[in-house]
């Protein structure tokens, strides 16, 4: 490619100052000693969005830097008009979280997996209820009336006749076990499973939380990574016009043109993939809301609120006060129980029951009442070996509860471990990012420099642009990191109460 400098060629520098009124004269511009250095001027553009973890930025409050810089910096021109589709924002999504607290309202009520969870305590209670009914007096009461349709020869008090009889009987029994180890050791068993029904259901509402605030901040996330593709597009598009402006001026050839272009099309692409990334975080946070609409987020939702509302509902434990491992432990006496509930299978059981029936004819005004008590004893002698097997079947729950809870535990501990880790490694990585953005930064000024004065080629003033536009996704993506692992080393041993 042949190289034209701008100084060796002052006849078409006048040509494109004269021809062109969206051009301008270059003008060196002032530099302070101390105040702007060179990475300053070029990261200055970036100083508008947060880098600290404590305050995430926003997609309503944040002004993302310009790719290529070309309006404000490429050889002094003034910034261009571009009119395109693609740098229209995406469509607002159909719901909209308005605030943190909303958030919250609608998982208590709309949670399809806590909305689970909580029902599971009102069937755990009802069978509670049904074992604890077991061990009561049962009460019955019975009554019948019969009418014969056939006459008879003899009735009782009457003697011989054709009448047809109608006779009116009732009854009324009572029963109460008087020997009955293993339902009233059922009864604890069921309370048992009540209390698990409720640790579970905690649980849920702390694996609740945490997927809807992900949810949140995946949607902002991909929100902002929008935001700075079409930044990057108008750049792309910036940088085009002027390379076309050139080229029509003799000043630069259609290979450069080809570049740009080339450029502009990978920029579309990547507004394509992060718009359709968008949608799909968006109708995420639905479906974890309990809705079939997708749901966005508010431009001044603070996430800086997200982690502090969680903070006030979630108080922070150890690994024993989680509630899906105190769920697990409880569930190793359960099944303990459930040994102790095979041996009572071999206990004799005692009951005791009363029985009133009452028979009344009508045409003889006779009546006839009987009262009886009885009291049965039964002793279990053999029944082909099934009470051996259910004892053996529950010892071997036992232990594979056992495996269980301690996988559980081990789990939750590397968790734990993992999270607070990650708050770290996301810092590190997010002042990692900060410095390649930059570095990716002042390397497209000083392409864009030695581009103007002929030395650095289109593809490598493209390929800088590129570079920058990356490192800039990647900056947004591990600010938004450092809070998502906050909010996860908050929740790994969190007990949510509602």
């Amino acid at each position: 490619m042949r190289r034209r400098s701008v100084a060796s060629c002052p006849l078409l520098t006048c040509l494109l100052v004269a021809a062109t009124p969206a051009f301008a004269q270059p003008a060196p511009a002032p530099r302070p000693a101390a105040a702007q250095t060179a990475p300053q001027q070029a990261a200055a553009p970036a100083a508008a969005q947060p880098t600290g973890a404590q305050t995430p930025a926003q997609p309503g409050s944040y002004t993302a830097p310009s790719s290529t810089g070309v309006s404000a910096e490429l050889s002094g021109l003034r910034p261009l008009n571009i009119q395109d589709p693609d740098l229209q924002a995406i469509a607002p999504a159909t719901r909209v979280l308005g605030s943190w607290r909303e958030a919250v309202s609608l998982i208590e009520n709309r949670a399809p997996d806590l909305a689970i969870a909580i029902q599971e305590i009102v069937r755990a209670e009802g069978l509670a209820r049904q074992a604890l009914a077991q061990a009561l007096p049962t009460l019955n009461a019975s009554g019948s009336i019969n009418q014969s349709l056939l006459g008879t020869n003899f009735v009782v008090g009457v003697g011989q006749s054709d009448l047809r009889i109608t006779g009116i009987n009732a009854g009324f029994s009572i029963s109460q076990p008087l020997l009955a180890p293993r339902i009233w050791y059922g009864v604890g068993t069921a309370k048992l499973q009540v209390e698990i029904a409720k640790m579970t259901a905690d649980d849920q509402r702390r694996v609740s939380l945490a997927t809807v605030a992900d949810g949140v901040v995946n949607v902002v996330t991909a929100e902002r990574t929008s935001e700075i593709n079409r930044v990057g597009l108008r750049g792309s598009l910036e940088l085009l016009e002027l390379t076309r402006r050139r080229a029509d001026l003799g000043t630069g050839t259609k290979l450069d043109v080809v570049r740009a272009e080339q450029d502009v099309a990978l920029a579309r692409a990547q507004i394509v993939n992060s718009d359709e990334a968008l949608r799909k975080t968006r109708e995420a946070l639905g479906l974890a809301l309990g809705f079939k609409d997708a749901y966005g987020v508010q431009p001044n939702l603070s996430l800086n609120e997200v982690e502090s509302s969680l903070r006030a509902i979630c108080a922070p434990g150890d690994i024993g006060t989680r509630p899906d491992i105190r769920a697990a432990r409880a569930q190793l006496d359960l099944t303990a129980r459930s040994v102790t509930d095979a041996k009572l299978a071999f206990a004799p059981t005692a009951t005791l029951s009363s029985n009133v029936t009452t028979s009344h004819t009508v045409q003889s005004e006779f009546t006839n009442t009987q009262w009886s008590i009885q009291a049965l004893l039964t002793v279990p002698l053999w029944d082909g070996g099934a009470r051996y097997g259910l004892l053996k079947s529950s010892r071997a729950q036992v232990e594979q509860q056992k495996e269980r809870l301690g996988v559980a535990e081990r789990a939750a501990a590397v968790e734990l471990t993992q999270a607070t880790r990650g708050i770290e490694v996301a810092d590190q990585a997010r002042r990692v990012s900060t410095a390649a953005r930059d570095l990716a930064a002042e390397t497209t000024r000083l392409t864009r420099v030695a581009f103007e004065a002929g030395t650095a080629t289109s593809f490598e003033l493209v390929q800088a642009q590129q570079q920058l536009r990356q490192r800039e996704l990647e900056l947004a993506l591990r600010e938004f990191d450092v809070v998502r692992a906050k909010i996860a080393s908050l929740l790994a041993s969190a007990n949510c109460k509602p």
